[in-house]
């Protein structure tokens, strides 16, 4: 590692508090969707000027999928994709819900929403999408509706149509801004819209006000948990269980951008990985650098960095795999129109990247990555333009480089 890489490490750290260490069927799509563009043909993204990026290896698109959508309808949300086998769930204001065969390129079932929705979410064997009631149930006359959950199979089956309902939510009913869904616990969804979020029941649909906060990475690793979170900033590890749960584990002394999860790697202990913007070693006035940095999730000081850093100025998406494999959706620039994709296996090796299409882009990119039946990455898929589903090549590293192998151990903890 060189003495920049250092640097940036040493930036990073600061010294531990404590140093003790049934599937879902799949089915045929039933509506096949266009494919936009043949994969293999130069598009407005690839025919354009991308400097930044010389050097750094390329990824041509598998398919790129046009979804049915109504530009007559304003754009409000869009969402997703929430990962699901073959299927890759999304949502916006102008299409509902789709579920698309990422695969084979069609659309396997929709579900209809009124002029909001929120990210679907999936569970091992079904998604649970949220958005507006097509149709204004009938609820308790103290309560507040805030929209309808629906949860549906693979196979496209639903399992349940509740209101989100409850008391209270004044608050939650007026906030605005960006929007998270995340499962917690079996049953229920924490939705969070801006600096408010519900714990929703999934059974009843009933809706109480909870702490806006991400679940944190957990990571269980020779009988010991730590619950790593995203606080003011900065990396906070805590451990312990029962009275002594919430004890302060370790904690950086710099702040991060983005907190991905997990990365487990063969004869390693787990590691943490994150994201970072920074302009250090840059010369002045140049592109601001994204950096992809693994901290040892027990507590140890060993830590490493990507050697390759990439430009951009934000993060607009992320997903990691189970293992740490890593895809980021970067702004390159203040354009708002060009933003690429950067891929990394989980050894922190710069797979590829994929620059999408040069076009204004005030929405969120959604990022996902598709698993194969033994959980390893076969493909990245994403959701753009409110429209657009692109799916990217898998991301494994070549069998030669450093730690490329697929860690026989994984943190069953999601």
């Amino acid at each position: 590692m060189t003495h920049h890489h250092l640097a940036l490490l040493a930036l990073a750290l600061v010294l531990p508090a404590c140093k003790s260490r049934d599937e879902a069927a799949r089915h045929a799509p039933t509506a096949p969707a266009e494919v936009a563009r043949d994969a293999g043909l130069p598009d407005a993204a690839s025919a354009a000027p991308w400097p930044e990026l010389d050097g750094l290896p390329r990824a041509e698109p598998l398919r790129v999928i046009t979804l049915p959508s109504r530009p007559d309808v304003p754009r409000f949300d869009v969402g997703g994709p929430a990962m699901l086998g073959d299927l890759a769930v999304v949502s916006s204001s102008q299409l509902g819900f789709a579920a698309v065969d990422w695969r084979r390129g069609g659309i396997a079932w929709t579900r209809p929403a009124g002029a909001h929705v929120a990210p679907p979410v999936a569970t091992t064997d079904a998604v649970i999408l949220i958005g507006a009631c097509v149709t204004p149930p009938e609820v308790p006359a103290d309560h507040a509706l805030l929209g309808c959950l629906r949860v549906v199979t693979a196979s496209g089956a639903d399992q349940a149509y509740v209101a989100i309902h409850g008391r209270g939510l004044d608050a939650f009913a007026g906030a605005a801004g960006p929007q998270q869904v995340w499962l917690d616990g079996d049953t229920a969804v924490r939705w969070r819209r801006g600096d408010e979020a519900v714990r929703v029941d999934l059974a009843t649909g009933v809706a109480t006000p909870t702490p806006a906060v991400a679940p944190p990475v957990t990571v269980v690793y020779q009988d010991r948990r730590w619950d790593i979170a995203h606080v003011d900033g900065k990396l906070v590890a805590t451990h312990g269980t029962g009275a002594k749960a919430g004890k302060l584990a370790w904690q950086t002394d710099s702040e991060i951008t983005s907190l991905l999860g997990a990365v487990w790697m063969p004869e390693q202990s787990p590691l943490v990985r994150f994201a970072t913007i920074t302009t250090f070693g840059t010369p002045s006035g140049g592109v601001p650098e994204v950096r992809l940095l693994d901290l040892d999730a027990t507590g140890s000081m060993n830590g490493t960095a990507a050697w390759t850093p990439v430009p951009g100025i934000s993060l607009l998406g992320q997903a990691i795999s189970p293992v740490g494999d890593a895809a980021l959706a970067i702004r390159l620039d203040r354009s708002i129109k060009r933003d690429f994709i950067a891929a990394y296996a989980a050894n922190a090796l710069l797979i590829y990247v994929y620059p999408l299409p040069v076009v204004a882009r005030p929405d969120p990119v959604g990022v996902g990555i598709a698993l194969a039946a033994d959980r390893a990455p076969e493909a990245v898929v994403v959701f753009h333009d409110g429209d657009l589903v692109t799916v990217l090549p898998p991301l494994s590293a070549p069998p030669t480089a450093p730690g490329a192998a697929r860690a026989p151990l994984e943190n069953t903890t999601p």
